[in-house]
């Protein structure tokens, strides 16, 4: 069997994507605003005839952004994601405060 009729028996494994509409609901905004920011390249959309569809990745990145930085992670709200080893390495460094010191406090928040 040749190398192309393997590829095209091979179901293609793309994003999932949301309709403008789709988008604008689940961050309850209009249509037209989504659109609007399509346009000023503040949304990742792809664009199909006169129509947009918008990939899960995005819709992701947004809700990421609504976190406080400290629940994004290792340095995500950054424009450049840092190493999370290096990220909790320099964390450990700024805190001043003992094992035991930082242990009451955890014991204390939880």
């Amino acid at each position: 069997m040749s190398q192309l009729r393997q590829t095209m028996r091979k179901p293609a494994n793309y994003p999932n994507v949301l309709t403008v509409e789709e988008f604008a609901e689940v961050f309850k905004l209009s249509p037209a605003a989504v659109r609007n920011l399509i346009r000023r390249g503040e949304i990742q959309a792809i664009r199909i005839g006169k129509q947009y569809r918008i990939p899960q990745h995005v819709v992701d990145r947004y809700f990421a952004q609504a976190l406080r930085p400290e629940e994004r992670g290792f340095g995500m709200w950054r424009r450049k994601p840092a190493a999370s080893l290096a990220y909790v390495n320099t964390l450990r460094r700024r805190d001043r405060r003992t094992p035991e010191g930082f242990l009451r406090d955890m014991a204390r928040d939880a």
